[in-house]
Parts: C-alpha cells; sequence; structure tokens
C-alpha cells in the first residue's frame, strides 16, 4: 500500500479532512472488502495483526496511566513498568503496538479498539516522518506514545508537529472504525428516528435525546462515545452547541 499525498519537508504528509476516507476507503478495499458497506463492527484485530502484520502487546507503559499506546517504527528499548510498578525496559521490534493494561477488560473495549486504531494508523501515515533510514528527512525517535489527553481529542488547531500528527492519526482512526458509507446511514436513520425525518444533524446540546442518538451510534460500531462524536463532526453530522 503506497500513498500518494505531498509532505512537508519534515517527511510529514499535508493531509485535509477529506484525506482520511479515501485513504480508509483504499485499506477497506484492499484488506476488508465486507466493511465497506457493512453496518457494525470493524474488525480492527484482524486487520492489524493480519493485514498489517503489526504486533500487539500489553504492559503498564506510564505509572501515572498518561499513556494509552505506543508504536514502534525501529527496533528500540523502551521504559514502561511490570505488574508491581517496578521500572523495566522492554525490548520492541519495528511494529510492535504496546497497549496499557488500563485497557484490559471488557468495558475498555471501546476505548482499546480506538487505541489500536490510532496506533495502526501512526504505523500507516507516519513511518517516513520517523524512519532513521529515510535520509531525506531529519532523524526521528524510533517509538511514539499516544497520551490519554490526545486521544480522541478535537483538535482546534495545531500549535506543534506533533499536535497535527496526533491529528491525523486520530482522523484515520475514526475513519478506519467507522467507514464513511455504513456510518453515515446509520446515523442518519437514528438521528431522524429520535429527532424526525426532516433533520439530518445532531446538536451538541447534551440533552437526553443527543445523549442517546449519540451512544446508539457508538454501540452499533463499538467505539467510544467521544470517538463517535469525532466522526460525526467529520462528516458535518454534528454541530456544537
Amino acid at each position: 500500500m503506497v500513498l500518494d499525498y505531498p509532505q512537508y519537508p519534515n517527511g510529514m504528509y499535508r493531509l485535509y479532512k477529506r484525506d482520511f476516507d479515501n485513504i480508509a476507503l483504499m485499506i477497506m478495499k484492499e484488506y476488508l472488502p465486507g466493511s465497506v458497506d457493512k453496518i457494525g463492527e470493524v474488525d480492527i484485530n484482524y486487520l492489524i495483526k493480519e493485514c498489517l502484520f503489526l504486533n500487539v502487546r500489553s504492559k503498564n507503559i506510564a505509572a501515572d496511566k498518561s499513556v494509552l499506546g505506543l508504536i514502534a517504527f525501529e527496533d528500540a528499548k523502551v521504559p514502561c513498568y511490570d505488574l508491581s510498578y517496578r521500572p523495566i525496559e522492554l525490548d520492541l521490534s519495528a511494529g510492535d503496538i504496546l497497549i496499557d493494561m488500563s485497557l484490559s477488560g471488557n468495558r475498555n473495549i471501546p476505548r482499546r479498539r480506538f487505541t489500536l486504531a490510532h496506533e495502526a494508523s501512526h504505523w500507516i501515515l507516519h513511518r517516513s516522518y520517523h524512519s532513521p533510514t529515510n535520509q531525506k528527512y531529519e532523524f526521528r525517535k524510533p517509538y511514539l506514545k499516544t497520551y490519554s489527553k490526545d486521544l480522541e481529542r478535537r483538535f482546534t488547531g495545531f500549535k506543534t508537529e506533533n499536535d497535527e500528527e496526533e491529528w491525523q492519526a486520530n482522523s484515520l482512526a475514526a475513519a478506519l472504525l467507522m467507514p464513511k458509507i455504513p456510518f453515515m446511514e446509520y446515523a442518519l436513520n437514528e438521528i431522524q428516528r429520535i429527532y424526525g425525518e426532516e433533520t439530518d444533524y445532531l446538536i451538541d446540546d447534551q440533552s437526553e435525546d443527543y445523549v442517546i442518538a449519540v451512544e446508539n451510534i457508538a454501540g452499533m460500531f463499538n467505539v467510544s462515545r467521544q470517538a463517535a462524536e469525532i466522526r460525526l463532526e467529520q462528516l458535518d453530522l454534528l454541530q456544537v452547541a
């Protein structure tokens, strides 16, 4: 899979909101064609392990749980913690995804799924940006941590390169877990079921109807409410009150 998009001088792809659905569609057609039009949960584990050949491991990444995930672009030693929260170093290989153990358990499946999709999106979009073997670009660190404060965050502007990088990973993760065609079909049906046939978007007023609509949409695709809200906003199905 080759991405044909312009790049900044630093090696990061120059991407716009419309590009993420196109990239996700290309990935789905190649690896998960049944999910292109299917309403429901996307098998992100199959995509990661069987199609992208990435390896998923679990560990306590940060003692304060501020880091939920990590992707290794090259072989690296990564500081983390054992089960007793004693500091250790973990040997990772290129393509290893590390997920924090706080995301274990059924209750955390939606957030774990988004974290996995986020790390896979970093692998798809940002390998050239971080690769020390690509001499065309400045060297970047061989692994990247995903902080809980940035996961599923609504970015309103970029103050740093890292902000844009995290926005790109969030945007592609949302497009992978909630493919445009089935997501829009289900979301519009749900919105009109609750608000009436003349309504074609939600207003984020935190009313009971709003919460029910978003939670139903999130449940259908097995993502968190925050992830569903990001996707609704991406597709102009949500306006902030």
